[in-house]
């Protein structure tokens, strides 16, 4: 047993949520997170930098606030536990001390007799997350946001031509106790810009295109003043396409901000073109107006969403290529 919530779980006592400020409580703190991380239900510290591709980097800080009491809140629904507004009780600590991540919120990733090509594609999306060191939400009441580029419906490799609506908007639930993956969402979309603003870009050192990786970055705003979306409000990383050639490559200047306007957002009711045009300059872009609705109805549903209207979504960009390399 772990020697900091053991020091916790024998105090033999509630503790106030206010009491995890204190220095001497630090250790403990950052172990019940640690805790919590593992289990799924605790977004990690998410970071990058021009070398290294965003992904998580740490489980904890130490600092209690409101996505811990949240992930606590999602434990004790969970495991079945009273969860407490004012403090965190012998019970929940007892609890979270002796729960195995690995039973508890299982993640079903390996193909089955039985599954549909949307089961076995979602795991297939699982299973590279894990590989790649990528956080997942594992309760049913959290929804993981994934962007596979270059891929159709199926999960096959497409040309990912330029221009064109070849990449997927995923989104992915674990369905609890039987860690069973649900696709919810799997609609057209791309990750790139279109011709026109890679053409003639808002930046003077080329048009955005998103670097591979998981993000913690946006919440939920408008996009362009009027659309409904999810909007940036973290960092991310970008690939300047400087010379235009539609691609990411090593030429590429990188950029990092938290203010790139790189949004979640659509096109416009009953739009219908094979071509992107000028519906993205670098943005994550669903082709269906009407299924990006959707999109933004299902996410908000999720728990960490539901118990704080300024969560952060996470969000992961995987490239098709890499993911055609895991047996299918």
């Amino acid at each position: 047993m772990n020697t900091s919530i053991q020091s916790l779980f024998n105090i033999g006592r509630n503790i106030p949520w206010d009491e995890f400020r204190q220095p001497s409580m630090r250790s403990m703190a950052i172990e019940m997170q640690v805790r919590l991380c593992d289990l799924g239900l605790l977004d990690p510290i998410v970071d990058g930098n021009v070398i290294n591709p965003f992904r998580p980097v740490a489980k904890a800080d130490g600092i209690v606030g409101l996505n811990t009491r949240n992930a606590l809140f999602e434990f004790s629904r969970m495991a079945g536990v009273k969860y407490h507004d004012t403090y965190v009780s012998f019970d929940q600590i007892r609890r979270l001390s002796s729960t195995n991540p690995m039973s508890f919120l299982p993640v079903m990733a390996q193909n089955a007799q039985g599954d549909t090509t949307a089961t076995r594609f979602a795991k297939r999306v699982l299973r590279y997350l894990s590989r790649k060191g990528y956080w997942i939400g594992r309760s049913p009441n959290m929804y993981n946001i994934v962007y596979v580029e270059g891929v159709n419906a199926d999960g096959r490799p497409n040309a990912d031509r330029f221009n064109e609506w070849n990449d997927r908007r995923l989104v992915i639930r674990i369905n609890q106790p039987s860690g069973r993956p649900e696709l919810l969402v799997n609609d057209q979309a791309t990750t790139e810009p279109g011709d026109y603003y890679t053409r003639y870009p808002l930046n003077p050192n080329g048009a955005a295109r998103i670097a591979f990786g998981q993000y913690k970055a946006w919440k939920t705003g408008l996009h362009s003043g009027w659309q409904p979306a999810l909007v940036q409000r973290g960092n991310v990383k970008l690939h300047r396409d400087k010379n235009k050639n539609g691609f990411r490559d090593s030429a590429d200047p990188i950029d990092i901000g938290d203010a790139f306007g790189i949004n979640h957002h659509s096109t416009q009711p009953n739009f219908s073109s094979p071509t992107i045009g000028r519906y993205s300059a670098g943005c994550l872009v669903g082709m269906r107006y009407e299924w990006h609705l959707k999109f933004l109805e299902v996410v908000k549903r999720d728990v960490r969403y539901q118990r704080n209207n300024n969560y952060l979504f996470m969000t992961a960009v995987i490239a098709g290529d890499d993911l055609a390399k895991l047996e299918p």
